[in-house]
């Protein structure tokens, strides 16, 4: 059992091995990011269900910045990893990356206030059914596709996935990977997120690869 702080944030799915940067503003969550940076506590961010309870709409960025915003119901499945602060900004912001390494699923809530943090196990992707060969095969074809979507709008960005360090990645490591790069609808990347096995992400990415213009 993993004991993680949790960071929903609506529309953002996160994947592991990949480092996400995050601006941190409200007063929870600025003191979590301090909490987890001294006992070395991962943070998990999810996307969410539905809002549980809205700011006023007249709150000032002054108020805003001093006070809780949006409560959230999050996810079950996420991912987490350790923080690394970046600056610490005048006001008391801060400037965070997630390096996300582990793919978890939510238990119980162990903490509500000032901010949760919840008990989690590990996801496994199942390997019963997997076949090396073919996931390898589909792993070449999406990569030559993103080349090609990439190249024709950021010839330095597709420069940077010809290198031979992107094919030599796992299928499974691959299948997440790809989207420190590419981003898609957050209820199709929640789904590539809880899929179990290699394959099966790669098949939904292809599917989703071959409908872009």
């Amino acid at each position: 059992m993993i004991e993680v702080a949790l960071f929903p944030i609506p529309d953002l799915v996160a994947f592991p091995g990949t480092t996400l940067p995050l601006h941190v503003f409200e007063p929870r969550y600025r003191q979590m990011v301090q909490d987890c940076e001294v006992s070395g506590r991962m943070i998990a961010v999810t996307d969410v269900l539905k809002a549980i309870h809205q700011p006023k709409k007249t709150q000032t960025l002054e108020q805003s910045l001093s006070s809780n915003q949006t409560t959230y119901k999050p996810r079950d499945v996420f991912s987490a990893g350790q923080c690394e602060v970046i600056e610490t900004l005048a006001d008391g912001r801060i400037l965070i990356n997630i390096h996300m390494s582990s793919r978890l699923r939510m238990l119980d809530e162990v903490q509500s206030l000032p901010y949760r943090i919840v008990s989690t196990e590990a996801i496994e992707d199942e390997t019963s059914t997997s076949d090396p060969v073919q996931e390898a095969e589909l792993q070449a074809t999406i990569h030559a596709r993103v080349l090609e979507l990439i190249g024709a709008q950021d010839e330095a960005r597709a420069a940077e996935l010809g290198l031979p360090e992107w094919m030599a990645l796992t299928p499974a490591d691959y299948s997440f990977k790809l989207f420190q790069v590419m981003r898609f609808d957050s209820g199709l990347m929640q789904q590539v997120l809880e899929s179990q096995s290699a394959g099966e992400r790669l098949a939904i990415i292809w599917r989703l690869l071959s409908k872009v213009e």
